[in-house]
């Protein structure tokens, strides 16, 4: 499927066919699986499905155009075989549809009122009213397909997700595991430690104008010029386009009145009922009401406690049974009801207490509404606009001319390296999806008609021109002399601080101590240092140095900075326990047991039913078979 259905479809089971099921064939052996079947018609097949050649080109060249997408540049037939892709997709086609025969023989369905309801759950399709059925079909057609082929997907996809979970929705990982797993990762390190600065080292001699050249000389990589590029761009997001858009008060006044509901607090009651299995038994219970007997004596008299009688504080939509919730709110306080013939029984109802409804004014919530409305409106300007440039650009307009012609606003940064920043050393601002724009624009020619660039955190689009490139060059000993200088010094001070470093550290494994060791240094201490977790002055490098060093013993680190060194003492190594996160350790373990259980599921499910594959389709497919 499209892109915006691969991010509708992101649950743990999607990932896990995504990855683990495919990888699963790359663990165990795809020639044992995979059995040739040349005289077959189909490429490949799983109990009584096949697949035929075109089915198995369209999924590739899909995966193939994915993977195109994300790196910048197309991917050659040579490549995409190098990365496993033929038997990724493959294995994920065969999973699949092993799983759908299983769904299928164990009779497994979903009603299209379930199915309708999930889907219009889905923020994709959804306006500030909620979801917009004439939306949805635009999304669909911008990408190619119809509803009835997303409503299909949608299906197979929820019974697998249903099967997955019935299958492994309360596997757990065992205890010892969970237990050596969280020993590790609770251990916590307290160190004392002192910090090497340049002036611990003493003066440095003054450097010469030959050294500094002849370092300049070793190491002039460190002084190149970057790479810089001029760029034009087209940036589209929500935010960009909502920017343009006028929503009349008018206009906001009737999402209001539509929608009052969500602005305002409906009126609760406290209700109670009895229910009974026979309409007689309800009128008799109501004559006995009528004649002074209490709403709790005749509970007791059926045996029913407080709790079983209770609905709760509720909403009239919360009342399930529409005829209870209508009568239930439309009684006075205190007073039973005659008897009401529901879904489940003739009840009689009691109100205990009514807490009334209250209404935000359209004042109070005009910017909300205001901000959904804009917000929707952008989304289905964009999927228009979006087509619109691109028929632009094909049709071969500059970025400039493009956003004349459609009345767009157009960026030009002027020269911006690969980091993102400009000669003068500072930083690009407000580029929406930088690293994504400048990795695209770092592979682009300059005057080509470049591949669009997706922002999917951001719902967005950019297209960009690359108007110039102004290559990376040797800086001249006199452009740089200063940072030649200040290297130099940084380096030589580095060296002799690792030295005094490593003299204070093998002083400490004799058994002296800091005072000893290092007189007249501060000791600094830092108390319950975790693996995988920063410290103040300690990168996760340094750190996993420190929980690698025994407990009582030091070790040297260079600083961040790379001129400071650090000397340290492991004082104490714990593992406390009681303090750990022993529910979310556990729930990430368990999923990773759960991940290996349905890997080998599937692949016990495929042996049963049987797999085979038409190698020699397939590498015609991929182009295997022309080397």
């Amino acid at each position: 499927m499209l892109d915006v259905f691969r991010r509708n479809s992101q649950g743990w089971l999607a990932k896990i066919l995504m990855l683990f099921l495919g990888l699963s064939f790359m663990v165990w052996g795809i020639a044992d699986v995979f059995r040739n079947i040349g005289s077959s018609n189909a490429a490949a097949e799983v109990g009584s499905v096949k697949f035929s050649q075109e089915d198995f080109r369209r999924a590739y060249s899909e995966r193939i155009q994915q993977l195109g997408r994300q790196i910048g540049r197309g991917i050659t037939p040579e490549q995409a075989r190098a990365f496993g892709m033929d038997r990724q997709v493959l294995s994920e086609m065969l999973s699949e549809a092993a799983l759908d025969q299983k769904v299928k023989s164990l009779g497994l369905n979903i009603s299209d009122e379930a199915l309708a309801r999930e889907i219009e759950k889905s923020p994709q399709f959804a306006g500030p009213g909620g979801f917009s059925h004439e939306y949805f079909l635009m999304v669909l057609r911008s990408n190619g397909t119809t509803e009835a082929q997303y409503v299909a997907s949608q299906r197979r996809d929820i019974l697998r997700r249903e099967l997955g979970q019935a299958l492994l929705g309360y596997v757990n990982a065992p205890k010892v595991m969970a237990d050596a797993l969280r020993r590790y990762q609770s251990e916590e390190r307290t160190i004392e430690f002192v910090t090497l600065k340049p002036s611990d080292a003493g003066a440095l001699p003054a450097p010469t104008p030959e050294q500094l050249k002849a370092y300049y000389e070793e190491n002039k990589a460190l002084f190149r010029a970057p790479e810089y590029r001029k760029l034009q761009l087209i940036i589209m997001t929500p935010e960009t386009v909502a920017a343009t858009i006028d929503v009349p008060e008018a206009e906001l006044r009737k999402i209001y009145e539509s929608q009052k509901d969500r602005y305002g607090t409906p009126e609760k009651r406290e209700v109670e009922q009895i229910v009974f299995d026979k309409p007689e038994d309800a009128a008799a219970a109501a004559a006995k009401l009528a004649s002074g007997t209490s709403f709790e004596a005749l509970a007791a008299e059926r045996k029913l406690t407080a709790k079983d009688i209770s609905l709760g504080t509720v909403s009239k939509r919360e009342i399930l049974d529409p005829a209870v919730a209508n009568a239930a709110f439309s009684l006075p306080v205190n007073q039973v009801s005659a008897p009401v013939n529901g879904r489940f029984g003739t009840v009689l109802l009691l109100v205990k207490k009514i807490e009334p409804s209250s209404q935000q004014p359209f004042v109070a919530v005009i910017e909300t509404i205001k901000k959904e409305a804009l917000a929707e409106r952008a989304r289905r300007e964009i999927l228009d606009l979006h087509d619109k440039v691109e028929d632009e650009r094909a049709g071969g307009a500059s970025v400039p001319e493009a956003a004349a012609k459609l009345k767009l606003k157009f960026e030009t940064i002027d020269a911006v390296d690969r980091s993102g920043r400009k000669p003068d050393g500072s930083k690009i601002d407000g580029l929406a999806g930088t690293a994504d724009v400048l990795d695209h624009a770092f592979k682009a020619p300059v005057g080509t008609d470049n591949d669009t660039i997706e922002l999917r955190n951001q719902s967005g689009y950019v297209w960009y021109d690359v108007v110039s490139v102004t290559p990376s060059r040797e800086r001249t000993y006199d452009e740089v002399k200063e940072q030649v200088e200040t290297r130099w010094k940084n380096e030589e001070a580095g060296k002799k601080l690792a030295a005094l470093a490593d003299g204070f550290r093998s002083k400490l494994d004799s058994g002296q101590t800091f005072a000893q060791a290092a007189p007249g240094l501060a000791v600094s201490r830092r108390e319950k240092l975790t693996r995988g977790k920063t410290a103040e002055g300690f990168d996760a490098a340094m750190i996993g140095k420190i929980f690698s060093t025994p407990d009582g013993k030091p070790g040297t680190l260079e600083a961040p900075d790379g001129v400071n060194r650090i000397v340290y003492r492991v004082v104490s190594a714990t593992v406390p326990i009681a303090s750990f996160d022993a529910a979310n350790a556990d729930a990430a373990l368990a999923r990773g047991v759960q991940d290996d259980l349905l890997a080998e599921y599937i692949q016990t499910l495929q042996n049963e039913l049987g797999v085979k594959v038409n190698e020699a389709m397939i590498r015609s497919v991929t182009g295997a078979d022309r080397n």
